[in-house]
Parts: structure tokens; sequence; C-alpha cells
């Protein structure tokens, strides 16, 4: 299932897979957001996760830095947080 990503003010809803195949294509769509704010991102319609959704994460978290804001993770599917918990990183998600 394609990754699709809907825009509104301050949050963004994920649906589909977030796989290496898909992450090019995200950040490309994210690339010219106006981070006049912090962004809460909802994975609840992510069906499916692989170790490169950690990365996605960490990118966004990275740009939103650089404007002083932040990225919130909203309900993580599990598999995602058994990642983040393998590769130590639970505590960023």
């Amino acid at each position: 299932m394609p990754l699709n990503i809907e825009f509104e003010t301050n949050l963004w809803k994920l649906s589909g897979s977030i796989t290496y195949d898909e992450i090019p294509s995200l950040i490309e769509k994210t690339k010219n957001f106006n981070w006049s704010d912090s962004v809460q991102i909802d994975f609840s319609q992510v069906k499916h996760v692989d170790t490169s959704a950690l990365s996605l994460i960490f990118e966004l978290k990275r740009n939103a830095k650089r404007y002083n804001h932040n990225v919130t993770i909203n309900t993580p599917p599990k598999n995602l947080l058994k990642l983040a918990k393998l590769y130590g990183v639970e505590d960023l998600i």
C-alpha cells in the first residue's frame, strides 16, 4: 500500500506503508513545508513500517529543529515502537 500524506495546519496524517521505497517521495512532499510552528504527525492509519521509518522521523525532527520547532509522533504503530526500542532510540520517538 503506497504511503499517502494529508497536510492540515499543524497536523500531518500518514496512511499506507512507510518503507525504504516510499521515503524519497515523502521527503520531497515535505521539502517546501513552511516550518512556522511545530507539527504533529498522526501514524494511526499507517499499516506497515520498516526501519526506514525511524530515519524519516529523525530527518523531519532535524528539519523542524532548524526552525526551532518540534515534530511529535501521534499513535505510532506497535512495530515502530518495537524497532525504536531495538535500536535504543525509543526516547526520540
